[in-house]
């Protein structure tokens, strides 16, 4: 249950009006663009997305096998347009029908491209090594001695930015402001795409039993921007409800995150077939038309494929059919679950999710890896910390850092000018920003052992 759902109650005249949801203007600029090309404004978004260098380097990190020898398993970047397929075709369903009932001056395929766009997107800010990357980063905060010093500097509601650091808020602040950083806004996107990707519309202040956030106190202001062009609803300081695509967007996620690395288990033979089987099965209605269809596929790989295929399928039907049933509180901001905790075969789903953290998540590759992965991270955040507290300490850079900020870009390299906190979002901002390779490289670097190798 999202934390800022709770404090809400629904009021038929206090709900966001759809006209203004699919705003198309763009932080950083006056007005719209006017159309003289052909690509519609949503598009735009897209290409600039599947075009930056921060969607390239997804190429190179972690979905959940990290550093897998195998060519078949996916990586960040894989899963992304994997989302953003499902996303698109979520987006389609829920946009015609919305014209449909509400007569909205947009085409079906507009809506798609919004949560295709923000769906490519939604791992952007992700760092190396998976969901154990955010882990080691939050951990370093609350348990180094560099990370508590820097935190004891910073103010306290800036403090759960870093003790609590989170993947989707870093890949909001990669959209707004470190992609393109000379503009106002970044890339630029439109203020409809942007919320659509910020499934956790509020701070770091307001986050409750260590539940996530999608806003750094760094990109609050702009946000701001973003939801009152919107009418998104404000629930309280730099906390707003979501935008209702924002919700496709999550199904996307979990929909592909939890039914492909089932795949993906038993292609790494984590899985047998016949639990796969099972666990796709129970997702369909139509059952025994689908048993037949497989048992005339030749070999198990297609039909594993064709089993998966049916199954996201089933479950993106019911998710906007969920979406539908729940149209006025989520207009409302009232909503209290995702749209797949809602749909009929919820229990089926949630046991494919047990299986995926039993058989999967918790495999001995993943587990051995993920450890690895901690002393890499760790041993550069100790690296580059380092630096930020002689600024701020002693007041100078000692000899040792004097050399170790020239291996930083220019974009992220602390200055003796700026804030503890934004010196500490800098090296964060490069940490997070590593290919799963890049981070060993730097690691070998910077413990000499690459010096060894030569």
């Amino acid at each position: 249950m999202v934390p800022w759902l709770m404090t809400h109650k629904y009021k038929e005249n206090n709900k966001m009006q759809w006209e203004k949801l699919l705003s198309k203007q763009r932080i950083g600029k006056d007005k719209t663009d006017s159309i003289d090309h052909d690509r519609s404004d949503f598009q735009r978004d897209f290409d600039r997305i599947i075009f930056s260098s921060a969607f390239r380097r997804l190429q190179d990190k972690t979905q959940v096998f990290p550093l897998s020898k195998s060519d078949y398993v996916r990586t960040r970047l894989t899963h992304s347009l994997e989302t953003s397929s499902v996303g698109r075709s979520l987006g389609f369903m829920v946009g015609g029908k919305l014209i449909k009932k509400h007569g909205l001056d947009l085409m079906p395929a507009e809506a798609g491209t919004i949560v295709a766009t923000a769906c490519l997107a939604h791992d952007i800010g992700n760092p190396p090594f998976g969901h154990s990357g955010e882990d080691v980063i939050r951990d370093w905060f609350q348990n180094s001695e560099i990370g508590m010093e820097l935190c004891a500097k910073v103010d306290k509601r800036q403090r759960n930015d870093f003790l609590w650091f989170e993947g989707n808020a870093q890949g909001l602040r990669n959209i707004l402001a470190l992609q393109r950083p000379y503009s106002k806004g970044g890339m630029q996107l439109t203020c409809a795409t942007l919320a659509a990707f910020t499934k956790y519309p509020y701070v770091s202040e307001h986050i409750q039993n260590k539940k996530k956030f999608g806003i750094f106190a760094s990109e609050a202001d702009i946000y701001a921007e973003v939801a009152d062009h919107l009418g998104l609803i404000l629930l309280g300081t730099n906390k707003w409800g979501r935008h209702p695509f924002a919700y496709l967007v999550e199904a996307a996620d979990d929909i592909c995150y939890h039914v492909v690395d089932i795949e993906d288990g038993h292609r790494l033979n984590l899985i047998s077939f016949d639990e796969l089987r099972t666990i796709f099965l129970d997702l369909l209605d139509n059952k025994e038309d689908i048993i037949k269809r497989v048992e005339n596929i030749p070999g198990k790989k297609e039909q594993v494929e064709y089993l998966r295929a049916c199954t996201i399928n089933a479950l993106v039907t019911s998710s906007c059919d969920v979406f539908f049933e729940h149209e006025n509180e989520i207009l409302a901001a009232v909503f209290k679950s995702s749209l797949t905790e809602e749909i009929g075969k919820a229990e089926e789903f949630s046991r494919l999710k047990k299986v995926a953290i039993e058989k999967v998540y918790n495999s001995t590759e993943v587990i051995e890896t993920e450890a690895a992965a901690y002393e890499v991270l760790w041993k550069i955040l100790d690296f580059l910390g380092q630096i930020v507290i002689e600024f701020h300490v002693k007041g100078e850079l000692g000899a040792k850092c004097q050399k170790s900020i020239k291996l930083l870009p220019e974009l992220y390299a602390p200055s003796s000018d700026a804030t503890v906190y934004d010196n500490t979002q800098k090296i964060v901002d490069y940490v997070s920003g590593m290919t799963d390779t890049f981070a060993v490289r730097t690691f070998n670097r910077i413990s000499g052992i690459s010096l060894l190798r030569r």
